[in-house]
């Protein structure tokens, strides 16, 4: 009897350090991946300038929530602090700065042409774990949700690869 009360004690030393190895190694950020990851975004506008009209440069502020994204550990329980500004009517520029549970962080760099739901973000300037990051994505407005004026919600969409070096 004593002989199979240990042998379960040890299969079960085997079982928890193979869970144990297993959670050790999901956690862990591939040097390289995709990213296809979803979001939700909130964000409102900071400031406008009128130029003439209809036409103003402005600027934007917005967070995004990246939470169950298991095909993209990258974006897997993230958000981003982002800032936008543009001219009316024209291209506009931000920058997205990620941050996870450690204090990790890095940069999306986008631009898009205003009016349009869709555009492109470069990766890059990751510290931690995120240092030497570099990437492409796409991303894109999917569900606009509801708002009050001057702010808005949206489901959105990302989709690209990254590495880091």
């Amino acid at each position: 009897m004593k002989n199979n009360s240990n042998a379960g004690k040890s299969i079960a030393m085997v079982i928890g350090s193979l869970v144990w190895v297993s959670s050790a190694l999901a956690q862990t950020l591939p040097k390289s991946g995709v990213i296809e990851a979803t979001y939700t975004a909130a964000g409102s506008d900071v400031k406008d300038i009128i130029v003439t009209g209809d036409d103003a440069v402005y600027l934007f502020e917005s967070t995004l929530l990246l939470a169950n994204n298991p095909v993209s550990p990258l974006m897997q329980n993230v958000t981003a602090r982002c800032a936008e500004v543009g001219l009316s009517g024209a291209t506009a520029t931000g920058y997205c700065v990620y941050a996870d549970k450690d204090g990790d962080k890095f940069i999306e760099s986008f631009t898009y042409q205003v009016g349009d739901t869709k555009g492109k973000g470069t990766l890059g300037s990751g510290t931690g774990k995120y240092k030497g990051i570099e990437g492409q994505l796409v991303w894109e407005q999917v569900r606009a949700l509801p708002s009050d004026k001057g702010t808005f919600n949206y489901i959105g969409k990302k989709t690209g690869s990254y590495r880091i070096r």
